[in-house]
């Protein structure tokens, strides 16, 4: 039988994060990565074995051949992919998983990695195969926040969401300066709406007073929505560095150079400060914020604020609580969004998570009719 959990990408820090998580968790699983020595290194660091939570089976592969992969995966119930690959590798990765029968978790939250799992929705269905992306904190903590809001205003259609994640690593700043100069969308009435990213702001109270977020078309969660879930208008935010803020919003020489695609490489080296992991001390004193609105056709409102650990932290408990679900029993063929693995979990069962809901929304001043006001300042 299938029953084990295999964690790809522990020669990199949030791989390993997610595998030490586990093994905190008394989880054996298997760690794979490409590079034998950081894996090898990876697994001798949790050797204590039962008394340390549970061993972690090196293995070693590389992605690339669908069919010579595939015999990885023999008795992995689910793969947990916490590696940033090329499209090829990923694609070999998953068609691995759909040949086996083996459910696939991925923590990336970018629109590629969502468009290239829904398209193989049909597939995995036949296959009985769940497929999640987004399991990292810029997905599932909003798709946690989102689907409780429609839990307690079942008829909300629109939400807005806003996001504040803290310490970026080099990598993740790469990512992100990438993604801030390509368009992206929202969803209106279920049609998909173009964006640009950061073409207008809100002001959002992610609980230290009142700060801008940016519109973030570039998190795909407003594409995962329209395949699936309770809104049919979905808008995204997040708060950024101010070196990127800059950047994008300044009517500054440097923010001119920047929109020629000059000087990116120093602005991702300011963004990640070349960092390829967090102390202890960053990871354990870190946090991170979702905030949302949910409004129903008559103009109900409900905001709330779901504030996590690090976001690095968050990510790696959520794909384990996702990981165990499937392995449970839980899983449902086809593409999914984590809320609907992970439910209420993705708040109650992991630990320093803290669900906040917001003041009254009809003390708050009405917005225009297609932009929803996100001020909580009489938050509780």
């Amino acid at each position: 039988m299938k029953s084990r959990i295999l964690i790809y990408g522990v020669d990199h820090y949030v791989g390993a994060l997610a595998s030490r998580v586990a093994a905190g968790r008394g989880v054996a699983h298997i760690g794979a990565g490409r590079d034998i020595a950081p894996v090898a290194q990876h697994a001798a660091s949790m050797a204590g074995g039962a008394a340390a939570g549970g061993p972690v089976e090196p293995r070693i592969f590389t992605p690339g051949d669908a069919h010579r992969i595939a015999g990885q995966f023999d008795d992995a119930g689910v793969v947990v992919n916490a590696a940033r690959l090329s499209e090829a590798d990923f694609n070999s990765l998953l068609i691995a998983c759909l040949a086996t029968g083996t459910h696939f978790i991925d923590l990336a939250a970018d629109r590629a990695t969502i468009a290239a799992l829904g398209a193989r929705d049909e597939a995995a269905k036949q296959a009985g195969v769940m497929l999640i992306a987004g399991a990292g904190f810029d997905f599932a903590a909003t798709d946690a926040l989102a689907a409780r809001l429609a839990y307690i205003l079942p008829g909300a259609r629109a939400v807005t969401l806003a996001v504040k994640r803290g310490l970026l690593l080099g990598d993740e700043a790469k990512a992100l300066v990438a993604a801030v100069r390509q368009p992206g969308e929202t969803v209106k009435n279920g049609q998909p709406a173009p964006a640009k990213p950061a073409e207008r702001s809100l002001d959002i109270d992610f609980d230290a007073g009142p700060e801008k977020a940016w519109l973030a078309p570039w998190n795909g969660y407003a594409m995962a929505a329209r395949h699936r879930g309770a809104y049919s208008t979905v808008e995204c935010y997040e708060a950024l560095p101010e070196p990127l803020e800059r950047a994008l919003t300044g009517g500054t020489f440097g923010a001119r150079l920047f929109r020629r695609g000059w000087g990116l490489k120093r602005l991702e080296k300011k963004l990640g400060r070349r960092r390829t992991k967090l102390t202890e001390t960053q990871l354990k004193n870190g946090r991170a914020v979702v905030w949302g609105e949910a409004r129903a056709p008559d103009g109900t409102l409900r905001r709330a604020r779901l504030e996590t650990p690090d976001a690095h932290l968050y990510s790696a408990e959520a794909a384990l609580v996702l990981a165990r679900r499937a392995l449970a029993g839980n899983a449902r063929p086809g593409f999914q969004l984590p809320s609907a693995i992970g439910g209420a979990a993705l708040v109650e069962d992991i630990p320093n998570v803290a669900w906040r809901e917001l003041a009254d929304p009809s003390d708050i001043l009405a917005l225009e009719i297609d932009h929803p006001l996100a001020a909580d300042s009489k938050s509780a």
